[in-house]
């Protein structure tokens, strides 16, 4: 219906007033917003940042043993080189990081022990890898979550790879090689180890993977546990050995059946010094 009265005297629009609670929500909600609207954009330029960047860290100095804890990525240790008390700098150390978003974290710690390198990733979404010069006869413990690791000329090593491959050379002293993603687990799902070493006592645990070692040294303890992978070792000869090769479980032969018979054609001693354990689960194991 077309409104006669004249202008003046037509209703006003309803002004909307600024009450208490309407300046609380303005003063909370516009920041909130801008908020949300940031972390958004991060996410964003995060995901199409990723890319392959070169960084490095202040130099560390290694004090007894290292331990080193790699959230993901490729590792490189390489011992026996006379310039390595310090990491990074020229040559050596940290190369090839892949992170989007944040670079990496390294902190560093010195225990009773050594030193502790851990290396952290913002977000769960970057990866290492890296190179690092070994100080001599430093014990080196060295965990990576799922990346490959390859060591060259260290003495007393502890490796764990987290279901990534193992690939040694020239290893000394005691050993402990850990490819198992889950260990203890039941279904195994671990990387393979192979390699030459030289060392007097060590340990094997692929998950599920083989292994292919050759001794270029008569160990004093060899004790290998494949889950099921297949298992090769080369012995210097010469030598006669305490082989015991483990029979996989009455359930594996039920699933399974038997495995082939181990082809063993090194000289075998019950009382030799040198005493080689295999526990394949089922693999095929050769012994020569």
């Amino acid at each position: 219906m077309t409104s006669f009265l004249p202008a003046a005297v037509q209703p006003a629009a309803r002004e909307l007033l600024m009450t208490p609670a309407r300046r609380i929500i303005l003063l909370l909600g516009v920041p909130l917003s801008l908020t949300l609207l940031a972390w958004t954009c991060f996410a964003i330029i995060s995901q199409a940042s990723q890319g392959s960047y070169a960084v490095s860290y202040a130099p560390v100095r290694v004090n007894g043993g290292l331990d080193m804890n790699i959230y993901g990525g490729d590792v490189t240790l390489q011992g026996s080189v006379a310039s390595a008390a310090r990491f990074t700098g020229s040559g050596t150390v940290w190369y090839g990081l892949n992170y989007s978003g944040q670079r990496p974290t390294l902190v560093t710690a010195q225990t009773p022990t050594g030193t502790r390198i851990n290396f952290t990733c913002p977000n769960y979404n970057c990866a290492l890898n890296s190179t690092v010069d070994v100080p001599p006869q430093a014990p080196v413990t060295v965990t990576s979550n799922g990346g490959n690791i390859t060591a060259t000329g260290i003495s007393d090593a502890t490796l764990q790879t987290g279901g990534g491959n193992l690939t040694v050379d020239g290893l000394t002293g005691n050993v402990s090689l850990n490819t198992d993603s889950t260990p203890n687990g039941p279904y195994g799902g671990g990387g393979q180890v192979d390699g030459t070493l030289a060392a007097q006592n060590v340990a094997v645990d692929t998950g599920g993977n083989s292994v292919d070692l050759q001794l270029t040294a008569a160990p004093s303890n060899l004790n290998i546990t494949s889950e099921g992978g297949d298992v090769t070792l080369q012995l210097p000869a010469g030598y006669s050995y305490d082989v015991d090769n483990i029979k996989e479980p009455l359930s594996q032969v039920q699933m399974t059946g038997p495995a082939p018979p181990p082809a063993i054609t090194v000289t075998t001693s019950s009382s030799s010094r040198y005493r080689i354990t295999v526990n394949a689960d089922g693999g095929a194991v050769t012994i020569d």
